[in-house]
């Protein structure tokens, strides 16, 4: 019974210790004695069979006393004998002096023709920091060094100038932008008769446009582009105000200033809350805004058109409103 017992136990012996010659984990470093700070290379390497699976640990910040300052990839190198090869370099450091030890590295392993999962761990390894050593025993200390004044050549003061030149130009481009937009925005105004008195000139435009049918035909943007600049024409002229320039709202709050007429205003809100819809958000006005939109512009201009009295061969000019 006793040389049974034993002859198992030598049996689990050699084949464990078959197994550790199979698969093989070193942990070297590239030096043992650093400055304070100074980083170290580590490197993990496994020569494992074939038909091995190495699980590599996921490392975090630190490593036993130690900091990681980078982790590299996993180089694998294959051979001709049934083995192959996997490495990994490890960065770390210490800001404190003294010999510490880096752990051991536990890796795991799966053997293809087995269901278990085997450990293997690397030695450890003992790493020495030291500090730089200061002789504080003489009494002749330096002062620091001053800054050493360099004079600036040409090539350094090209980026500077390069740089000025940038932003001058940028700054007249901007000018020359706005001013072609600025340009741009007083031509806009379409022409006009100014023999023709201003509410006539719009009513009969209004009149030509209802005779195009464009919002029964569905063309609602263009409706009210055309019906608002009739408009702005009639304001600029009545008024003399850059319609064109405006928002709708500016334009309602600058017409607040010269006209009195609230109904005449309320007017001009609706037009221009309705057109910016339909201009702007793609909106598609029903029919009776349509046709309530070209009342409101026939209504405003009457009630503020410019009315002539004659009084004693003078012409006395009023608005429709009775300003």
């Amino acid at each position: 019974m006793l040389k049974t017992i034993l002859c198992f136990f030598l049996i689990i012996s050699f084949y464990t210790a078959s197994i550790s010659q199979e698969i093989e984990a070193r942990l070297t470093a590239d030096t043992n004695h650093l400055l304070i700070g100074e980083p170290v290379r580590l490197n993990l390497t496994v020569k494992s069979p074939n038909d091995y699976k190495i699980n590599f640990p996921l490392f975090a910040d630190t490593l036993g006393n130690f900091e990681i300052v980078e982790l590299y990839e996993i180089d694998t190198i294959h051979s001709e004998s049934g083995y192959y090869q996997l490495s990994k370099n490890i960065d770390i450091t210490s800001f404190d002096e003294g010999t510490f030890i880096v752990p051991g590295i536990i890796l795991t392993y799966e053997i293809s023709s087995e269901s278990d999962l085997r450990l293997i761990e690397t030695e450890s390894i003992s790493l020495s920091y030291y500090t730089v050593e200061v002789d504080t025993s003489g009494t002749d200390f330096k002062d620091i060094k001053p800054p050493i004044e360099i004079p600036l050549s040409l090539e350094d003061l090209l980026p500077y100038f390069a740089t000025i030149l940038g932003v001058f130009a940028v700054y007249y481009a901007i000018i020359i932008i706005f001013g072609k937009k600025r340009t741009k925005q007083l031509n806009q105004i379409p022409k006009y008769d100014p023999k023709i008195p201003a509410d006539l000139e719009a009513l009969e435009a209004l009149q030509r446009l209802e005779k195009e049918n464009l919002w029964q035909t569905g063309h609602y943007k263009l409706y009210y582009s055309k019906l608002t600049d009739i408009i702005r024409i009639y304001v600029h002229r009545r008024y003399h105000l850059n319609a064109f320039e405006m928002t709708s709202g500016e334009l309602i709050e600058e017409l607040g200033r010269y006209e009195s007429n609230q109904i005449a205003l309320v007017d001009m809100n609706d037009i221009l809350s309705i057109s910016d819809l339909a201009k702007f958000a793609k909106y598609e006005p029903e029919q009776e805004e349509n046709i309530a939109s070209m009342k409101n512009a026939v209504q405003f201009i009457n009630l503020t058109k410019v009315i002539e009295l004659g009084a004693d061969d003078t012409e006395n000019k009023i608005s429709g409103s009775g300003r």
